[in-house]
């Protein structure tokens, strides 16, 4: 599993490669655990990512709860195939924000703030 992360605005990134399961959350644990530490919303990009498990879906709701007690918001953009039927599974699609790409993602977060 290969990940990049990187930041625009206050936005933070996390891209992941590969599979996003059990074998996957174990090497990024501390990651996992320093970006829930962070003040900024994040968006987990899975457009590169065929297969997620229990413990990838795990790992992006323990950021999500963290960062919506803190007032931000985590976000899942690119879901295809069989990690967007688990979401729709467990209609985590209908708790966290999902998008199609990062770019939809911007267009409408842009929208929603000069809403505000």
């Amino acid at each position: 599993m290969l990940n990049e992360t990187y930041k625009i605005n206050n936005d933070f990134i996390i891209k992941l490669h590969g599979n996003f399961d059990a074998d996957t959350v174990k090497v990024m644990k501390d990651d996992i655990e320093a970006y829930s530490k962070y003040s900024s919303n994040i968006i987990f990009d899975l457009e590169q990512v065929p297969f997620i498990d229990s413990s990838g879906i795990g790992a992006i709701v323990f950021l999500y709860k963290r960062m919506v007690a803190k007032g931000f918001s985590v976000s899942v953009t690119g879901l295809t195939q069989q990690p967007l039927e688990l979401f729709q599974m467990l209609f985590l699609d209908k708790t966290i924000n999902c998008y199609a790409n990062v770019d939809c993602y911007f267009e409408t977060s842009n929208i929603l703030q000069v809403a505000s």
